[in-house]
C-alpha cells in the first residue's frame, strides 16, 4: 500500500476528511470533500446475500488530473455494488479542453452504468486521454468513502 493509500485509509478510518490528511491539501480541498453528498447510506446485505463492500447511495467528489491541474466533478450512485447512474461535470474553462470533457461526459453513462464499481476503471474514452484520470480520482474518492 502506498504511503498516499496509508494516509487516506488511516484519515477514513479516523473519520477524517481524506483530502485533509493529505499533505500540502488546501482548506478548499478539505471543504469539497466534506461538500459530498451521500444518502440512503445503512448497512444492508446484497440480493444476492452477499455483504456489500460500499454503502448505497448517491456521491459526490472532484477528480483531479494532468499538470495544470484540471478537474471533472462526478456524481454517482451505487446500489447492490453496482452504478445505476453518473454524471460528469466539465470545469474547463479553455475551449479545447472543455470540449474534452464535455465529449468525456457525454460518453461516460456507457460505459460504467451497470457493472461493479469495483471493476471500473476508464482510460482513453471519446478521445480524450487526462479526463479518465479525473474520472478514476473521484472514483476513488467516492469508493473511500462509500467503504462500510
Amino acid at each position: 500500500m502506498s504511503a498516499l493509500n496509508k494516509k487516506i485509509a488511516t484519515a477514513t478510518m479516523l473519520g477524517v476528511s481524506a483530502s485533509a490528511a493529505v499533505a500540502g491539501c488546501s482548506a478548499a480541498d478539505e471543504q469539497e470533500e466534506t461538500s459530498r453528498q451521500r444518502t440512503s447510506v445503512a448497512p444492508s446485505v446484497s440480493p444476492t446475500g452477499r455483504n456489500s463492500v460500499h454503502a448505497e447511495g448517491t456521491y459526490r467528489a472532484t477528480g483531479w488530473y494532468g499538470g495544470l491541474p484540471s478537474s471533472i466533478d462526478v456524481t454517482l450512485t451505487l446500489d447492490d455494488e453496482v452504478i445505476t447512474d453518473v454524471e460528469v461535470t466539465p470545469n474547463a474553462t479553455v475551449p479545447t479542453s472543455l470540449d474534452y470533457q464535455e465529449r468525456f461526459a457525454a460518453a461516460i453513462p456507457d460505459v460504467v452504468v451497470g457493472r461493479n464499481v469495483d471493476e471500473v476503471r476508464v482510460s482513453r474514452l471519446a478521445g480524450s486521454s487526462g479526463t479518465p484520470d479525473g474520472f478514476n480520482d473521484a472514483l476513488d474518492r467516492i469508493k473511500a468513502e462509500a467503504a462500510r
